[in-house]
Protein backbone atom coordinates (compact mmCIF):
# COMPACT_ATOMS: atom_id res chain seq x y z
CA UNK A 1 0.00 0.00 0.00
CA UNK A 2 1.91 3.09 -1.00
CA UNK A 3 -1.36 5.66 -0.94
CA UNK A 4 -4.45 6.63 0.46
CA UNK A 5 -7.19 8.12 -1.36
CA UNK A 6 -8.34 11.43 0.71
CA UNK A 7 -11.02 13.27 -1.14
CA UNK A 8 -13.36 11.45 -3.81
CA UNK A 9 -16.02 13.96 -5.77
CA UNK A 10 -18.08 12.01 -8.37
CA UNK A 11 -16.54 8.50 -9.48
CA UNK A 12 -13.36 7.39 -9.72
CA UNK A 13 -12.26 3.55 -10.56
CA UNK A 14 -9.37 1.37 -9.23
CA UNK A 15 -8.06 -1.48 -11.50
CA UNK A 16 -4.94 -3.31 -9.38
CA UNK A 17 -2.73 -5.28 -11.58
CA UNK A 18 -4.30 -8.35 -10.16
CA UNK A 19 -8.03 -7.92 -9.64
CA UNK A 20 -11.20 -6.14 -11.00
CA UNK A 21 -11.98 -2.73 -11.12
CA UNK A 22 -13.79 -0.94 -8.42
CA UNK A 23 -15.82 2.36 -7.44
CA UNK A 24 -12.73 4.45 -5.02
CA UNK A 25 -13.93 5.56 -1.85
CA UNK A 26 -12.19 8.00 0.74
CA UNK A 27 -9.78 6.17 2.88
CA UNK A 28 -9.07 3.26 0.31
CA UNK A 29 -5.50 2.41 0.33
CA UNK A 30 -4.08 1.52 -3.05
CA UNK A 31 -0.63 -0.20 -4.46
CA UNK A 32 1.30 -0.23 -7.08
CA UNK A 33 0.44 -0.89 -10.48
CA UNK A 34 -2.86 0.19 -9.83
CA UNK A 35 -4.73 2.24 -12.79
CA UNK A 36 -6.99 5.35 -11.25
CA UNK A 37 -9.42 6.96 -13.95
CA UNK A 38 -11.84 9.50 -13.20
CA UNK A 39 -15.26 10.29 -15.32
CA UNK A 40 -16.83 13.50 -15.96
CA UNK A 41 -17.19 15.53 -13.80
CA UNK A 42 -14.72 13.83 -10.99
CA UNK A 43 -11.63 13.97 -9.13
CA UNK A 44 -9.82 12.30 -6.46
CA UNK A 45 -6.81 13.44 -4.13
CA UNK A 46 -4.07 11.17 -2.84
CA UNK A 47 -1.98 10.68 -0.36
CA UNK A 48 1.33 8.94 -0.93
CA UNK A 49 3.65 7.34 1.81
CA UNK A 50 6.28 10.32 1.33
CA UNK A 51 3.86 12.57 2.65
CA UNK A 52 3.01 13.74 -1.50
CA UNK A 53 -0.10 15.26 -2.11
CA UNK A 54 -1.61 14.16 -6.20
CA UNK A 55 -4.89 15.21 -7.91
CA UNK A 56 -6.52 13.95 -10.73
CA UNK A 57 -8.31 15.98 -12.54
CA UNK A 58 -11.92 14.94 -14.61
CA UNK A 59 -11.93 12.70 -17.25
CA UNK A 60 -7.82 11.55 -16.66
CA UNK A 61 -6.19 8.14 -15.98
CA UNK A 62 -3.10 7.33 -14.18
CA UNK A 63 -0.84 4.71 -13.00
CA UNK A 64 0.56 4.09 -9.92
CA UNK A 65 3.57 2.53 -12.34
CA UNK A 66 5.90 2.07 -9.02
CA UNK A 67 6.43 4.08 -5.66
CA UNK A 68 9.10 2.01 -3.74
CA UNK A 69 10.26 3.55 0.11
CA UNK A 70 14.18 4.14 -0.77
CA UNK A 71 13.91 5.20 -4.53
CA UNK A 72 12.04 7.36 -7.00
CA UNK A 73 8.63 6.89 -7.23
CA UNK A 74 7.07 6.75 -11.33
CA UNK A 75 3.47 7.73 -11.91
CA UNK A 76 2.35 7.42 -15.83
CA UNK A 77 -0.04 10.14 -16.70
CA UNK A 78 -1.98 8.09 -19.61
CA UNK A 79 -4.71 11.08 -20.31
CA UNK A 80 -6.10 14.66 -18.09
CA UNK A 81 -4.46 16.54 -15.60
CA UNK A 82 -2.99 15.90 -12.30
CA UNK A 83 -1.66 18.52 -10.01
CA UNK A 84 1.03 16.97 -7.08
CA UNK A 85 2.53 18.79 -4.43
CA UNK A 86 5.77 16.85 -3.69
CA UNK A 87 7.50 16.99 -0.16
CA UNK A 88 10.60 17.50 0.67
CA UNK A 89 10.85 14.62 3.06
CA UNK A 90 12.60 12.49 0.73
CA UNK A 91 12.37 9.62 3.11
CA UNK A 92 14.89 6.56 2.55
CA UNK A 93 16.23 8.38 -0.33
CA UNK A 94 19.95 9.39 0.13
CA UNK A 95 20.85 11.82 -3.34
CA UNK A 96 19.23 14.67 -2.10
CA UNK A 97 19.71 15.79 -5.85
CA UNK A 98 18.03 12.89 -7.89
CA UNK A 99 14.76 13.61 -9.16
CA UNK A 100 11.94 12.23 -5.83
CA UNK A 101 9.27 11.30 -8.11
CA UNK A 102 8.92 11.12 -11.91
CA UNK A 103 6.29 11.66 -14.21
CA UNK A 104 5.92 10.08 -17.03
CA UNK A 105 3.04 10.63 -20.48
CA UNK A 106 3.63 8.88 -24.05
CA UNK A 107 5.30 12.20 -24.71
CA UNK A 108 7.43 13.52 -21.85
CA UNK A 109 9.04 12.81 -18.67
CA UNK A 110 9.31 15.35 -15.49
CA UNK A 111 11.92 14.61 -12.50
CA UNK A 112 10.98 16.27 -9.70
CA UNK A 113 12.51 16.82 -6.29
CA UNK A 114 10.08 18.68 -4.09
CA UNK A 115 7.72 21.55 -5.76
CA UNK A 116 4.11 22.37 -6.94
CA UNK A 117 2.86 22.13 -10.16
CA UNK A 118 0.73 20.50 -12.77
CA UNK A 119 0.79 18.59 -15.74
CA UNK A 120 -1.98 17.84 -18.75
CA UNK A 121 -1.56 14.90 -21.43
CA UNK A 122 -3.96 14.94 -24.14
CA UNK A 123 -3.20 11.31 -25.90
CA UNK A 124 -5.56 12.78 -28.88
CA UNK A 125 -2.31 14.73 -30.02
CA UNK A 126 -0.22 13.70 -27.50
CA UNK A 127 0.78 17.05 -26.44
CA UNK A 128 2.52 17.03 -22.69
CA UNK A 129 2.11 20.53 -20.81
CA UNK A 130 3.23 21.56 -17.64
CA UNK A 131 2.80 24.50 -15.35
CA UNK A 132 5.32 24.67 -12.28
CA UNK A 133 3.26 26.49 -8.87
CA UNK A 134 6.38 26.71 -6.53
CA UNK A 135 10.07 25.02 -6.98
CA UNK A 136 10.78 23.72 -10.58
CA UNK A 137 10.45 20.59 -12.66
CA UNK A 138 13.30 18.91 -15.05
CA UNK A 139 11.01 18.09 -18.50
CA UNK A 140 12.47 16.35 -21.60
CA UNK A 141 10.95 15.10 -24.59
CA UNK A 142 10.47 11.05 -24.43
CA UNK A 143 10.36 8.56 -27.55
CA UNK A 144 7.50 5.72 -27.45
CA UNK A 145 10.13 3.03 -27.84
CA UNK A 146 10.29 3.54 -23.78
CA UNK A 147 7.58 1.20 -22.44
CA UNK A 148 8.93 0.82 -18.95
CA UNK A 149 11.69 3.26 -18.07
CA UNK A 150 13.03 2.71 -14.93
CA UNK A 151 14.40 5.39 -12.19
CA UNK A 152 17.76 5.43 -13.52
CA UNK A 153 16.48 6.26 -16.72
CA UNK A 154 14.40 8.52 -16.37
CA UNK A 155 17.03 10.05 -14.27
CA UNK A 156 19.45 10.12 -17.52
CA UNK A 157 16.51 11.63 -19.47
CA UNK A 158 15.10 14.73 -17.19
CA UNK A 159 19.77 15.30 -16.33
CA UNK A 160 19.97 15.39 -20.27
CA UNK A 161 21.04 18.17 -22.78
CA UNK A 162 17.84 18.19 -24.01
CA UNK A 163 16.17 18.58 -20.92
CA UNK A 164 14.44 22.26 -19.69
CA UNK A 165 14.17 23.28 -16.10
CA UNK A 166 10.68 25.00 -15.49
CA UNK A 167 10.32 26.95 -12.75
CA UNK A 168 7.99 28.68 -11.20
CA UNK A 169 5.41 30.99 -13.53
Amino acid sequence: KVVKVIIVRGTVTATPSSGASFKISKGTWLKEGTVLESSDRSFVKLYFIDKSEMSLGPNSKLVITTFPKKDSGIITLMKGQLRSKVSKDYMGIKNKNKSKLFIKTRTAAMGVRGTHFQVNYNPMNQVTSLVTFEGSVAMAQISANILKPNQAALERIVSGDQAVLVKRG
